[in-house]
This record gives C-alpha cells, sequence and structure tokens, in this order.
C-alpha cells in the first residue's frame, strides 16, 4: 500500500493489517553495528529476514538460515532455493538469457559446500511463469520465487 509507516503509526498499521508486532532489543550483534530482524509467520510457515544499513545503504543479509548480501534497490528478485552443485547457476542463468531478461547482480548463501543453498538474482525484468516452470524444472530446484520490490 501507500501508507508510509513509521516508528510513531507502526503498531497502529500493523494491528489494522492484522499483525502482531513483538519488540525485543539485543545488546550484541556479532558481525553488525545494528541488525533489525523480521520473523512472519503465516500458514505457509516461518520467513526470517534481517538487515542492516551499511554506509548509508539498505542491505538484506539473512533470508531463513542463509546469509547473503542484498542491495534492495527495486525492481524484480528471484529467489531460488536449491542444491549447490556445478551447474545449477548457469543452468538457471541460460533460462533468464533465454528470455532475453538481465541479471544484474547474484547473491548465493549455502549452508555448506554443496549443500542447500539459497540465490538471489536482481532482475531487470520480470521472468513469466513459464520461465519459473522451466527454473523449477531443472534438477535440484526445490523452489523459485519472483519478487518485486
Amino acid at each position: 500500500s501507500e501508507e508510509r509507516v513509521n516508528l510513531v503509526n507502526a503498531n497502529i498499521v500493523a494491528a489494522r493489517r492484522g499483525l502482531t508486532v513483538v519488540e525485543q532489543k539485543e545488546a550484541t550483534c556479532e558481525n553488525y553495528a545494528s541488525l533489525i530482524t523480521i520473523e512472519a509467520t503465516t500458514s505457509a510457515g516461518v520467513t526470517i529476514v534481517a538487515g542492516t544499513v551499511i554506509r548509508g545503504e539498505s542491505h538484506i543479509v539473512r533470508v531463513n538460515n542463509y546469509w547473503l548480501d542484498i542491495v534492495p534497490t527495486g525492481g524484480y528478485f528471484l529467489f531460488s532455493d536449491h542444491l549447490d552443485r556445478p551447474g545449477l547457476i548457469s543452468a538457471v542463468s541460460k533460462v533468464t538469457g533465454d528470455a532475453d531478461v538481465n541479471i544484474s547482480s547474484m547473491h548465493v548463501g549455502r549452508l555448506k559446500p554443496r549443500g542447500q543453498a539459497l540465490m538471489v538474482l536482481a532482475l531487470d525484468e520480470p521472468l513469466f511463469e513459464e520461465q519459473l516452470q522451466q527454473i523449477l524444472s531443472i534438477p535440484d530446484v526445490y523452489s523459485a520465487k519472483l519478487i518485486k520490490l
């Protein structure tokens, strides 16, 4: 929505939208001077997103259990949960290239080498359902979601 949210009205806006806000403050943060973490619980499960500000610029540094560094500049982002293996990134980028969709940046967070991983591609143009289905058909890709900021 176009409603501006700030520290003064955040709880009111959240309540109006059926959200419960729980605020916790911790004195220390391991790798960042400050970090804000949002944990959303829905019928589909729990999603955790953490962010910080580095040199005056917002960064998303955690999505669920994956640590990465995404600058949410707007546009389209493809989130792909997959097995970390040779050739998988090139298979996904082939789908975007064949669709004439440019990748402006890429970030990969993984739990361990050749284990579960999350790839986030910043895209200049959107992918369509056909391309998402092509990505989902790649072996070892578990999910693919397109988000517009």
